[in-house]
């Protein structure tokens, strides 16, 4: 089996997980499942980022021990995300002592390599951003420059630091560049990337002098890791065991627009100085706004996504989110919007297919998909969804993956799914098999409508399976079939179970009776 590393942010846990978190994870956690039903071995890694001044801060305004205050928020943001069924594999904390080991293993590396010196920083620095600024990054407010992103001035810092020689890497990240050209998605995105390259590449501190809570340097134990470096080799932490950081590894991040930079310039140089594999691919995230105006603890908009799931459910969050923001776009989120989604594209289209479909077939006893050439003719007009090649030629992981994954092209992936579920209720409108049952000479088509119809609906299931993960557990306990049973999108299979089942043309069912699809009471 190839392996497959997919990486969310390590989020800044001096709060709880809002929509946007949910986004940067249901989509990691999309992937994840995918790979796992295209028969790829899978690590996927979250967690938080813990050796930051900002969390001192938190821990101290509430009063608590900095640990104390750090065990509480894992518990909390782990909750979250099994609350909201991401299959994560890795949940990493960076005050970890495996991280530590790590971290002082790779700065060693770069300091042996003349990579790290001694140097005074003189500068603004964000503790928001836990990030260095110019003036350039500044913007004036009330006759201060201040943080754009937190609207505060930043602190004046003179200290003592330890620099990684960035500006020795342009070079060579800049052919690295040239060779992979989609390293970093949206292509827009990867330009602004090259740009700053070209333009303001300047050294990076490592350490903070001042600060006391981290990781100390190996080589000066007197001062502790910058946050941005030690955070970053998160991704090597969860890798060591079984060792995905490897050439034999495809490894793609999902991370917000604020982190690109670190992520696309500064990551690749410093895995260049430890001599340790490039990532494939970035996919770069917008921003959220909620009913078009910013998220704020002050406006009382902060949307948390338990609430969400509870009130509509999983599957109607990750539809919404993945089809209205596709990667690299700011989005806007509204319960409004999702309402409307949940009600036209899952319970209006998918819930009525599912119902309509099974309904008769157990009404008039059929026990089998199965598959027609003839209808499939007949299904295939006006249907542009792209998927529809795979009723002919069969499963083609591959070709999944270089139309939608590698392009991050999700939502046009829902979309042409969802063409399909419409194609589909069309189908049922057009050929009638309910009046044709009633008459013994089309008797016989009204059963091979049914039977044809159920294994679209099988199919659409499958191709449901990473993302609508309740709808597809519900198909598969109404379809009683034990191949169809077996496929878990949360494992790594030892078979590719997913193609086997998806190719079956003729294989029997045993339809329970119940209807799955009724619609969920939303207040």
């Amino acid at each position: 089996m190839k392996k497959f590393l997919i990486t969310t942010p390590i989020y800044y846990p001096n709060g709880y997980p809002h929509i946007w978190h949910a986004y940067s994870s249901f989509i990691a956690d999309f992937y994840a499942r995918y790979k796992r039903l295209l028969w790829y071995e899978v690590k996927f890694s979250t967690g938080n980022d813990e050796n930051s001044q900002k969390i001192v801060q938190q821990a101290e305004a509430e009063g608590k021990d900095i640990m104390q205050y750090l065990d509480e928020m894992g518990k909390k943001w782990e909750g979250v995300w099994q609350h909201l069924q991401i299959s994560y594999t890795d949940f990493i904390r960076t005050t970890q002592d495996n991280h530590k080991a790590i971290v002082q293993e790779m700065l060693q590396k770069s300091y042996d390599k003349w990579d790290i010196y001694e140097g005074e920083y003189k500068g603004y620095y964000c503790v928001g951003c836990e990030g260095f600024k110019t003036e350039k990054d500044l913007i004036l407010k009330d006759g201060e420059m201040v943080c754009p992103d937190h609207l505060k001035k930043p602190d004046i810092i003179t200290e003592k630091n330890r620099f990684f020689k960035l500006k020795n890497y342009q070079t060579k990240l800049e052919n690295f560049f040239e060779k992979n050209p989609t390293f970093v998605i949206p292509e827009y995105r990867f330009n602004e990337v090259k740009s700053f390259v070209k333009g303001w590449l300047e050294d990076f501190s490592v350490s903070r002098e001042t600060n006391k809570f981290g990781i100390p340097l190996p080589f000066d134990p007197k001062q502790v890791t910058y946050v941005r470096y030690d955070a970053l080799f998160n991704y090597v932490t969860v890798s060591r065991a079984q060792w995905f950081w490897a050439d034999d590894s495809e490894i793609v991040h999902i991370l917000g627009k604020d982190i690109s930079r670190f992520h696309a310039i500064f990551w690749p140089a410093m895995l260049m100085s430890a001599e340790l594999k490039m990532p494939d691919k970035e996919y770069i995230t917008g921003f959220f706004t909620v009913d078009g105006h910013k998220m704020s603890k002050s406006l009382g908009n902060v949307v948390d996504p338990v609430e969400v799931v509870d009130r509509y459910d999983r599957d109607a969050l990750i539809f919404n989110l993945l089809y209205d923001v596709p990667i690299g776009a700011d989005g806007d989120f509204s319960v409004e919007r999702l309402g409307n989604l949940y009600e036209s594209m899952l319970i209006g289209w998918r819930g009525n297919l599912v119902n309509r479909v099974t309904s008769l077939c157990k009404k008039y006893g059929i026990t089998s998909w199965k598959f027609n050439k003839q209808k499939r003719a007949a299904f295939k007009e006006n249907n542009e969804s792209r998927l529809l090649h795979y009723f002919e030629d069969g499963w083609d992981g591959a070709k999944i993956e270089e139309t939608y994954l590698k392009k991050a092209d999700i939502k046009w992936y829902l979309d042409d799914r969802y063409q399909l579920v419409q194609r589909a209720n069309e189908y049922i409108t057009t050929t009638e098999p309910r009046a044709k049952y009633k008459h013994e000479d089309t008797k016989h088509e009204a059963i091979s409508d049914l039977q044809f119809l159920l294994y679209i609906v099988k199919n659409i299931a499958l191709f449901s399976a990473p993302i609508l993960v309740n709808g597809f557990k519900k198909i598969q306990a109404l379809f009683g079939n034990e191949e169809f049973s077996q496929i878990d999108s949360t494992k790594n299979s030892g078979d590719n179970q997913f193609k086997i089942v998806f190719d079956l043309e003729d294989f029997p069912v045993n339809l329970n009776p119940h209807i799955i699809y009724e619609k969920k009471e939303v207040e």
